[in-house]
């Protein structure tokens, strides 16, 4: 079982449960709705999974995301739904 948060772009923040032991390429782009592009939080072995395209389309300001990869010494704006998920998950 595979446990992930998403943070969404309207402030939500919910956790998903995968019944398998890897979380694959086309969950993480039905989450972010697109195209997958990875921000390593350099914490904890996480990854930040966010829409490659996002900032092009114009996806919304997403607050709580944008202010965990500051937390992380990450200078960048995070837009749309994003997921956090340890990079060991990743199928």
């Amino acid at each position: 079982m595979v446990k992930v948060v998403v943070y969404k772009s309207n402030g939500n923040v919910e956790e998903r449960v995968f019944s398998k032991k890897n979380v694959t390429l086309k969950e993480m782009q039905e989450i972010v709705g697109g195209y997958i592009e990875f921000v390593y939080l350099l914490k904890d072995n996480l990854v930040m999974v966010v829409n490659e395209d996002g900032k092009i389309t114009g996806l919304p300001f997403n607050a709580k995301a944008t202010q965990l990869v500051k937390e992380c010494n990450i200078n960048d704006i995070i837009v749309g739904d994003v997921l956090v998920i340890n990079q060991s998950l990743i199928k």
